[in-house]
């Protein structure tokens, strides 16, 4: 196995690891604010001590130098601010006025909202193999979550919940865009100087919601009876660092391909919890990872192209 091919696959398991987290921090989250706490205390408790989680792991791993912003300040607190105010706000808001379905199909845009963001930067034709297994992943997760039954989207549909849903899920496409970009830095060092610089602002904005009465701090009773879906939350904003790893080794559109499988993981814990899964559901399971080992297929085929013409070239 060459290096970039074996950079590849770790780019892959780091990714699985992101999406196994991500899957798991959902039933945790759906409980923690149905328990009570609003989703401005649950982000700011998620990622207030998140961030010093990571921060702690980047000293320890990279030492103090590894904290000089090096000119990169603003868009470190910009993209971080995008990527986890904007997602976790709007995601919680927006689900208060839309619904827990239209939220996880929403997220799997991600890969198509990827494309196309890249296409405009970048200026370039998307890849005609990557779009097909986009499409193919989000039909399989529709499935899943409709069982098979599309009138069911229509039936609970609201405009405004699904336009802040669907910015949400810009903002995360935005930031992952954006931490590609620095790949002459570490993905922890990445991860955890944008979700610090980010978590200044998610601070602001919770103090700002307190006052104008839009959020309310927790009853320390509630924050007893949470205290297992907190600490998963704030154990999976590590799992960024694995994520932007991740990205880094497979590209922003190969890597938010695998969105797609964190319902899957989330519907395997349901079933752990005694749900009951369809038939229509495991299709569409299937489908997705299908279109997801499809497309790593066809990326390795094409890298090992690429590797041999240049061979001949040289």
């Amino acid at each position: 196995m060459s290096k970039e091919q074996s950079g590849k696959t770790m780019a892959v398991i780091y990714l699985l690891i992101t999406v196994f987290a991500w899957g798991i921090m959902y039933p945790s989250s759906k409980h923690a604010v149905s328990s009570g706490i609003d989703g401005y205390y649950l982000t700011l408790i998620r990622y207030g001590l998140g961030t010093i989680l990571v921060s702690l792991i980047l000293l320890t791993v990279e030492g103090k130098g590894s904290y000089r912003l090096e000119g990169h300040g603003f868009k470190l607190w910009l993209f971080g601010t995008i990527g986890f105010a904007g997602l976790n706000f709007l995601t919680f808001i927006g689900v208060t006025f839309s619904s827990a379905e239209h939220a996880t199909i929403i997220l799997a845009l991600m890969p198509m909202l990827s494309i196309l963001i890249s296409s405009l930067v970048e200026k370039m034709k998307p890849d005609l193999k990557t779009i097909i297994c986009s499409i193919f992943a989000f039909i399989g997760i529709v499935i899943v979550i409709t069982k098979g039954d599309f009138h069911s989207l229509s039936a609970s549909a609201s405009f405004i919940g699904d336009l802040l849903l669907l910015a949400a899920t810009i903002c995360w496409v935005i930031y992952t865009y954006f931490a590609k970009t620095l790949n002459h830095w570490s993905a922890l060092r990445v991860t955890a100087l944008s979700s610090a610089l980010g978590t200044m602002s998610i601070i602001v904005i919770t103090v700002l919601a307190t006052l104008f009465h839009f959020a309310h701090p927790p009853a320390m009773a509630v924050l007893h009876n949470t205290w297992l879906d907190i600490f998963i939350l704030v154990a999976t904003t590590a799992v960024i660092i694995t994520w932007n790893a991740g990205i880094k080794g497979l590209g922003a559109v190969n890597g938010i391909l695998f969105v797609n499988l964190v319902p899957v993981v989330t519907f395997i814990v349901g079933i752990y919890q005694g749900h009951a899964i369809s038939h229509i559901e495991i299709v569409g399971a299937l489908i997705t990872i299908v279109a997801l080992v499809v497309n790593n297929i066809l990326g390795r085929r094409k890298t090992e192209i690429d590797l041999t013409r240049a061979v001949k070239e040289e």
